[in-house]
């Protein structure tokens, strides 16, 4: 896009009197620069408290994986077998029920969204510094 802007200013570039095309060019180039800026600053912002949210929704996923004993019925899968296979179904449904699952989908959510800000944040830091 730029060549093609660049393209279609440089024949009045030609003319001295008139710098228009290239006043015009560097109107477009610094409003890009700033809101490319912005963007970068809005996805760092948003990784950076994705972050923190991601460590203390940690925090709080284990401490309900231990309250409600998630381990201690996982467990009996090496403790007696054969109880399990026969209970399996009430075993499986115990497990679930024993899941912290808002805390488990508010963990992936904040996960999603601190891959998706450093997907952008490292997409316009590669296209700031490639070499074209």
């Amino acid at each position: 896009m730029e060549q093609n802007l660049h393209k279609l200013f440089k024949p009045s570039s030609d003319n001295k009197e008139s710098k228009l095309s290239s006043d015009i060019w560097n109107v477009i180039e610094s409003k890009t620069t700033h809101m490319t800026k912005q963007k970068t600053l809005f996805y760092l912002s948003i990784g950076a408290m994705s972050l923190v949210g991601t460590i203390f929704s940690v925090k709080s996923l284990i401490e309900e994986f231990l309250r409600l004993g998630f381990f201690n019925y996982l467990s009996l899968i090496f403790s007696d077998i054969g109880v399990i296979t026969t209970y399996w179904r009430e075993y499986t449904l115990t497990l679930m029920d024993s899941l912290p699952v808002t805390s488990l989908i508010i963990l992936f959510s904040l996960l999603f969204i601190l891959f998706i800000s450093i997907r952008r944040v490292s997409y316009k830091f590669r296209r700031k510094f490639s070499i074209i």
